[in-house]
């Protein structure tokens, strides 16, 4: 356990303790911050923007017998929107006649406002509500669903005079138009599932160069003879797995952590300004609710990502004997890790489901393909978490498998092609086991 911290902290010094890692994780740092920071400096060059002004005109149809509810409604997003800024110009009308009702014809007739909500009582689950949707303004549809969530609590109210904090929100259903695609919102996020892939490759070919790098410098140099010589070839396999994941981690959360002060600091300045301008969430809009787990899950999936390929990357620099022949040698890892990045970016861009479910489950193509599939909104949670395990059981698998092919391999200078390579590999930790089997028989 001793020689595995020190091999261990030894990686890391030669990786983390450097003037090219101080420098590189200031510029990328910076960049990060420059990005997220974007909004703002645009205002600052463009000047303070006029303040977006809202035209919606809004039918609810209040079927409750609650009048109370409309003034609920209209008060708030009316107040609500003067707060952040906007120039309010939106109607509401309210009715309670049930030949307002909306039905299926509604998105082939023609109404002339923006949207229509129907609020009405169902003697067992109360009150519930249906949202029909033409063309609402994000905002003020955001502000709307958050009355809708407190009819109940007022409800209540009424009812018994007295308030309560112990209330379900209301269930509400929104009924899609079924003459839509959402064509502009599945545009931005095929964009940004593609962005998604170019960072996880990146990491993903950095571990597998890093690993393969430190194996060789050690192979070539005859340094590893004197290494295995005092460690076992199967923690010197785990030493350099791990420290690479550590290095990378303690990069990415590095990144991340950039990220969160640039957020921060745009969010603070645009919070000061009067038409809150600039801030992301109004930026983003309707892919506010999509953009921080597909983050998180792109965290995780480089991370696994890269375990996966510096686990392969780590055999395979065993059986090479320089820089030249590992690079020879890797060429069937590269050409996996590419097909996956050009099918995850095809399949993102072309929205087609059944190649984008086939590359999430495939372990090798799921830590690239995973958050776009997630953003496209092909897969949920639990999809998510079945392609995680996925990866996780291949991981160990991997490790199963080559551990002892590594102990076969390390100290090998077999210049073969590479299936002969590998099967001399084979037949030799065959051999090794062998010989390591009848020691304990002889010693016990």
């Amino acid at each position: 356990m001793k020689k595995l911290k020190y091999l261990i902290k030894y990686g890391l010094k030669k990786r983390l303790f450097t003037k090219a890692f101080y420098i590189s994780t200031a510029v990328i740092g910076l960049l990060i911050v420059a990005i997220t920071l974007l909004p703002t400096i645009i205002n600052v060059f463009t000047g303070e923007p006029t303040a977006e002004k809202v035209e919606d005109k809004i039918t609810v149809v209040n079927t409750t017998g609650y009048l109370g509810f409309n003034d609920l409604i209209e008060d708030n997003v009316k107040s609500q929107l003067a707060i952040l800024g906007y120039e309010d110009d939106t109607q509401f009308i309210f009715t309670s006649d049930v030949l307002e009702i909306p039905n299926n014809d509604y998105y082939t007739s023609e109404y002339d406002e923006s949207a229509r909500v129907y609020i009405y009582l169902d003697l067992e689950a109360g009150i519930l509500v249906q949202i029909y949707d033409q063309g609402l303004n994000v905002t003020v549809k955001n502000l709307i669903l958050g009355q809708i969530r407190e009819l109940n609590r007022y409800k209540y109210f009424i009812d018994n005079n007295t308030s309560t904090d112990i209330i379900s929100d209301v269930i509400y259903e929104e009924i899609i138009n079924p003459n839509t695609s959402n064509s502009e919102l599945q545009m931005i996020v095929s964009s940004l599932s593609t962005l998604i892939i170019i960072p996880i490759f990146i990491i993903i070919t950095i571990g597998l160069q890093f690993i393969g790098t430190e194996i060789m410098e050690e192979k070539s140099t005859k340094a590893i003879e004197i290494i295995i010589a005092s460690v076992p070839p199967r923690t010197h396999f785990f030493a350099k797995i791990l420290s690479i994941m550590i290095f990378l981690v303690v990069q990415l959360l590095t990144y991340v952590l950039f990220g969160l002060i640039g957020y921060g600091l745009n969010e603070l300045i645009a919070g000061s300004s009067s038409t809150n301008a600039g801030a992301w969430a109004s930026i983003v809009g309707e892919l506010g609710v999509i953009i921080l787990p597909t983050l998180i899950i792109t965290l995780f999936s480089a991370i696994l990502g890269a375990l996966i390929y510096s686990v392969i990357g780590a055999f395979f620099a065993s059986m090479a004997v320089n820089q030249e022949d590992y690079q020879s040698i890797q060429t069937p890892i590269m050409m996996i890790l590419m097909i996956s990045y050009m099918g995850g970016i095809f399949a993102g861009s072309a929205n087609i489901k059944e190649v984008l479910l086939f590359f999430t489950y495939f372990p090798f193509s799921a830590p690239l393909v995973l958050p776009v599939a997630y953003a496209a909104g092909y897969i949920g949670y639990l999809e998510v978490i079945i392609s995680f395990l996925i990866m996780l059981a291949t991981t160990s698998l991997l490790l199963l498998v080559f551990t002892p092919l590594y102990r076969a391999s390390i100290l090998s200078y077999d210049q073969s092609k590479l299936i002969k390579r590998i099967k001399n590999t084979y037949q030799t930790s065959k051999v090794l086991k062998e010989n390591q089997k009848q020691y304990e028989e002889n010693h016990n």
